[in-house]
């Protein structure tokens, strides 16, 4: 008798977010919430033959399910069928045409376990995700459906007043072998920190589901509940007392040394990339993630997409195909801060680009610094050298040679704008203006001045970091007023002031730099700020001023210099 469900029943549902339909349909929602095992009850009637099957739908096969809407099926998908049709998706939803009605007398419950990557590609592919395919997706025990389906049963039976048929259809081709984990107690203790009462650890693990008897070595022999699936290793039984058994209980302890001599770890490449994300950013670069998921067709358009790889289940026709290049996706994020007010935005980003070498083979993933940035009509130039200026100090800061640079043409460059970036015969990708048409594009006026170059070959040319012992002895600053004519490079003065120094002159930097009355006109005065020190000893004054003379005699007699103060 189909009615209304009892108001315990359906004030519980509704407690879980679940609206009460009739008492078939309600027993079938309850169980899923009770026992997490999906049911689905068919009007026996209405089945053509009083059985069903399991099996791949048919090419050409429809089916009008419960919400009313009707759905192709593709032979990908697995269906529950009577031996006319499809009567419902197996693990995703049932048929409109097969559903429990006020009219039903006879049903057909239907308890199964479904492989969850089956029903998560249907469901998918169906843009229909249910609180069914969202348990099976997961993964089931089968042990549940038998269990499930008798609960289901009984309530039937209690409260729409039927008569369970003594008979049941099951087919189970592969048991669930049950997992036996062999646990040492006194590895409780060793994993938590704490010390477990060896009665507690047993209490708890009972009060889990878990069943325990004691080896022949008082080892724990433990079986999991069917429901436990993830329980597989003796860790795991560790972790399921900790939980129960209070973190909060595990007093905060220190690791303890694992070696007794200490070796420097070697800094991972994320670490020493610090050093580059450093420099750029102190150049007025902003650091972005982009996905590396971007849409084939624009590959195509920009004249990149020789080596991409096609994704073969998309999210989107913009997420199709994966990156092989960073620049469309930095040109992308400019155009997007133009479109919000900010036009001299500059980005740059440090991530892995994907190019195809065969249909069986992994992609090369070459790990790439990709920046941009945009420039006024005049600055073009400038905007170029400025770059140019910022990768040689990202070398720099890794530690290796200055790269080269030669004139060469790309796909996204600017012809006679661009230049091949080598490093010891090895080229590392490409600097320069971006092409007019890809400017374009991206609808970015003016010019934008683009960076792409492989990072490993810096990586691997970089010295090792050298290491010396913090100084033993005080440094004596003194500075240093150098008045030179006016197109005297400061590099030069600098140069010359340290090697006249000897080896006590630790450091010579400029400081600062004037131009005015007071040095005359066409001289300029710099700022020198020198840092003395002894590794043996400290220095005195006389020895200190004696350098400094050496100093001031240099640079007359290199640079024509004079002094100030």
């Amino acid at each position: 008798r189909v009615g209304p469900s009892p108001l315990w029943l359906r004030r519980r549902l509704c407690s879980a977010g679940v609206r009460p339909i009739n008492n078939l349909v309600d027993i079938s929602n309850y169980v899923l919430l009770e026992y997490a095992q999906p049911l689905h009850v068919f009007d026996l009637r209405k089945l053509a033959g009083p059985e069903i099957r399991v099996r791949r739908a048919r090419a050409g096969e429809r089916l009008l399910c419960l919400d009313d809407v009707e759905r192709a099926l593709e032979p990908s998908m697995l269906v529950i069928a009577d031996a006319e049709r499809p009567v419902a998706v197996a693990g995703v939803m049932g048929g409109e045409e097969s559903a429990v009605t006020d009219g039903t007398v006879d049903v057909l419950l239907e308890s199964a376990t479904f492989d969850g990557p089956s029903v998560r590609q249907t469901a998918r592919a169906l843009g229909l995700r249910t609180e069914a395919s969202s348990r099976f997706e997961k993964g089931l025990p089968p042990e549940l459906a038998l269990a499930g389906a008798r609960r289901a049963a009984a309530l039937i039976a209690e409260l729409a007043g039927g008569r369970v048929h003594r008979g049941w259809a099951d087919v189970y081709p592969r048991p669930q072998e049950p997992i036996r984990v062999r646990v040492e107690p006194d590895k409780v203790d060793a994993l938590l920190g704490t010390h477990v009462p060896r009665e507690e650890g047993e209490d708890i693990l009972r009060r889990l589901g878990f069943h325990l008897r004691d080896g022949e070595d008082g080892d724990w022999d433990v079986l999991p509940p069917v429901w436990r699936l993830d329980v597989t290793i003796p860790e795991d039984i560790v972790e399921e007392v900790g939980r129960v058994y209070g973190y909060d209980r595990i007093p905060p302890t220190l690791p303890g040394h694992r070696h007794e001599r200490w070796t420097p770890a070697v800094p991972s490449i994320d670490r020493r990339l610090d050093a580059v994300r450093a420099v750029l950013a102190g150049a007025g670069f902003s650091e972005t993630w982009t996905p590396a998921l971007v849409s084939r067709r624009d590959l195509e358009g920009l004249g990149v997409a020789d080596r991409a790889m096609r994704i073969g289940n998309p999210l989107s026709d913009e997420m199709d195909a994966l990156r092989t290049t960073l620049l469309p996706s930095l040109l992308a994020g400019l155009a997007l801060n133009r479109r919000h007010g900010r036009t001299d935005a500059a980005l740059f980003e440090v991530a892995a680009a994907f190019l195809a070498r065969g249909e069986a083979e992994q992609p090369d993933e070459p790990l790439r610094l990709g920046a941009a940035a945009q420039a006024g009509e005049e600055e073009g130039r400038e905007a170029f050298r400025r770059l140019k200026s910022v990768l040689d100090a990202a070398a720099s800061a890794l530690g290796a040679p200055a790269p080269a640079y030669e004139p060469a043409q790309g796909a996204l460059h600017h012809p006679g704008r661009c230049a091949a970036v080598s490093l010891d015969g090895v080229r590392l990708g490409l600097l320069g203006e971006a092409h007019p048409r890809v400017v374009e594009r991206f609808d970015l006026p003016g010019r934008v001045v683009v960076l792409e170059v492989d990072l490993q070959p810096l990586l691997d040319s970089a010295a090792p970091p050298r290491y010396e012992a913090l100084p033993r002895f005080p440094a004596v600053a003194r500075e240093l007023n150098v008045v030179v004519d006016e197109d005297e490079p400061a590099a030069a003065v600098l140069a010359s002031a340290g090697r006249s120094g000897g080896e006590l002159l630790e450091s010579v930097t400029a400081v600062d730099e004037y131009r005015g009355a007071q040095v005359g006109e066409g001289k300029k005065s710099l700022n020198l700020a020198l840092t003395f020190r002894s590794g043996e000893r400290t220095l005195t004054d006389p020895e200190v001023d004696d350098l400094m003379s050496a100093v001031r005699d240099a640079l007359r007699q290199a640079h024509g210099a004079g002094f100030r103060g």
